[in-house]
């Protein structure tokens, strides 16, 4: 229903993916960092794991806010209610008049931000967010870790200083286990045949994707380090681990594409075993343990555009509140004007949307009635007990507030009601139909909102993500796929372009993990393709063991499939393909047999 996704803003995610194997908790077990040890904590933490800003909202008990709507309100009489009166909350059939919006001047025409002329594959779309200079940053940091590792006496296996190309052999695993779901990361290199991944096995060993995992680093291991040194001093940036690698793939994600003029803040809770002091631990979401990812994504297409991990108290604070500074973050001056911003009620505020009015941008959100600039209840406004489609609304200037049903609501581009309808059939307690119109504004809400939800999902069921002991690795996990759900977005839109039909997800990443496989290991990628299509043999339908010999020709034969569903004929063969179990021609001039397999079965390199 609209009411419940309006009231709780975002949907529920699926459950994180299974534990790590032995191997995994080895390889992080292994690499030692005090700082992923401290788990500090802070009535702002705790308030912002409940969804809750605490410097915005309003109780009058004191304490941390609550979310409740069981706040202290104004009491005002109904005879104190002028008609005139601009506190008054309004019915639905009255007259509203919003704002003139803002002209939609994007910086750049929305879309992918691409040359025309080019041919991309589904690597060099992946290898925009992954550039050729940001592998080799990774690599360097890598090898030098592990040198570090070996002066100081660690026990662990040969190193062998990794390549840009081995390094795309590693995301391109990373990836396959997103595809792949195993109990544990060790079960991929198994040689039970029944967990065993013959592809992980033929791409690089065990061994060798363990070495990386537990020496994978995103920055300079000295610089780290020193940073470690100024803990306590508000020159220490607890995100020092993972900033190279996010202020690179921030940027590449904005300079590929420019979002539409919708745009929504979708909260991503990232599941990790790592104890930090930003992490959350937030109790309407699966992932028990884990940190708070802001992105801002184009409702349209899903693209996340810019993005912003939660580290804790800010260093340049507004005093404004941290969904205010995290909201004019993301909001880049580099998209334009006349944007429109849909955001939960984490963010919504009226102090935020007037100062994004004043930049020439729209905002619309549902919010909480503890949020201060609320205005006071009201005896006449709506509680769960009136009917349902009452609608409340009441403008301060260029801020409308709205409540339909339990729903609140505040939007500066929205008027109260502009005759859309959206009608749908509902059942009463008698089970009779009838109809609800949910104001305009909870409409574009609902729908807007979609757009970083699906993208949330798609992440969630096909991402790379495994848990680890290091909070670093973790979060470049979700980065890894937030770059992969991009390059899809790319391509889709692409392929639209160009009148042709893209891919699906699955598919996308599927042929994105061979191509990255095979810049190092063609033919062990060939040879999986050649390994299936070798189960696609002819073979003879008449058993020499079960026919007589003299009938084996005419009991043998059957009508050819692809001849009775192309042409329309009834023409017998004697063979079949044994994995397909089809009879089909295998003759000099009629070989139905590689026409079959090449249109039937095109994802495959068959006979």
């Amino acid at each position: 229903m609209s009411s419940d996704r309006a009231q709780n803003a975002q949907t529920d995610r699926s459950g994180q993916q299974h534990a790590v194997g032995e191997a995994d908790r080895h390889a992080d077990l292994s690499d030692s960092d005090s700082s992923d040890n401290d788990l500090l904590s802070s009535d702002e933490e705790e308030a912002i794991s409940r969804g809750i800003d605490a410097s915005l909202e309003w109780d009058p008990e004191g304490g941390l806010p609550c979310p409740s709507v069981k706040r202290r309100r104004v009491s005002m009489t109904p005879a104190s209610l002028q008609e005139g009166d601009p506190n008054r909350w309004r019915d639905a059939g009255e007259n509203d008049s919003a704002p003139v919006p803002s002209r939609f001047a994007p910086r750049r025409v929305p879309g992918p931000q691409l040359d025309a002329m080019r041919n991309y594959s589904h690597s060099d779309l992946f290898l925009l967010f992954f550039t050729r200079a940001g592998i080799q940053k990774i690599c360097s940091h890598t090898n030098k870790q592990a040198g570090k590792r070996r002066a100081k006496g660690s026990k662990t296996r040969p190193w062998n200083p990794i390549a840009r190309e081995q390094f795309c052999v590693f995301l391109a695993l990373v990836l396959y286990m997103g595809l792949v779901g195993l109990p544990a990361l060790a079960d991929y290199w198994s040689e039970d045949s029944f967990f065993g991944a013959p592809f992980c096995v033929r791409l690089m060993s065990r061994n060798a994707f363990l070495g990386v995992l537990r020496n994978l680093r995103l920055g300079d291991p000295e610089a780290d380090e020193e940073n470690e040194r100024k803990r306590g001093t508000p020159d220490y940036d607890p995100l020092r681990k993972l900033q190279p690698f996010l202020n690179d793939l921030r940027a590449s994600c904005k300079a590929q594409y420019h979002p539409n003029q919708n745009l929504s803040i979708d909260e991503r809770t990232v599941a990790t075993k790592a104890r930090i002091g930003s992490h959350q631990s937030p109790r309407d979401k699966p992932a028990k343990r884990g940190y708070k990812l802001f992105v801002l994504a184009d409702s349209l297409s899903g693209y996340s555009w810019n993005f912003e991990v939660y580290a804790g108290k800010r260093r340049q604070a507004s005093g404004k509140g941290l969904s205010y500074d995290i909201a004019m973050s993301l909001m880049d001056r580099s998209l334009g004007s006349g944007y429109r911003l849909y955001c939960g009620s984490f963010f919504t505020s009226p102090v935020l949307f007037r100062d994004l009015l004043s930049k020439e941008t729209g905002a619309c959100g549902t919010i909480r009635e503890c949020r201060r600039g609320y205005p006071a209840t009201k005896p006449d406004e709506p509680d769960r007990k009136s009917p349902r489609g009452t609608v409340k609304w009441l403008r301060q200037e260029e801020v409308l507030f709205l409540k339909w049903r339990d729903v609140s609501l505040c939007t500066t581009f929205h008027e109260a009601q502009d005759g859309r309808s959206g009608r749908r059939e509902i059942k009463s307690r008698a089970g009779t139909g009838r109809n609800a119109s949910p104001p305009a504004p909870i409409q574009d809400y609902n729908r807007r909102t979609r757009g970083g939800d699906q993208s949330d999902q798609v992440l969630d069921r096909r991402g790379a993500l495994r848990e680890t002991k290091r909070w670093y690795k973790t979060l470049f996990f979700r980065l890894v796929d937030i770059a992969a759900a991009n390059s899809f977005i790319l391509h889709r839109e692409i392929r639209e372009q160009l009148g042709k039909q893209p891919d699906t997800q699955k598919m996308f990443r599927r042929a994105l993990v061979f191509e990255l496989a095979g810049e190092l290991y063609p033919l062990q990628t060939t040879s999986l393709a050649s390994a299936y299509a070798m189960q696609h043999l002819p073979e003879p339908l008449a058993r020499a063991d079960a026919t007589a010999r003299r009938s084996r020709a005419t009991r043998g034969r059957q009508s050819c499939v692809y001849c009775r569903r192309t042409e329309g004929k009834q023409i017998k063969t004697p063979w079949q393909c044994r994995l397909c179990d089809v009879p089909l021609c295998a003759i000099v001039d009629r070989n139905c047999f590689s026409k079959w397999h090449r249109r039937f079965l095109p994802s495959h390199t068959c006979v």
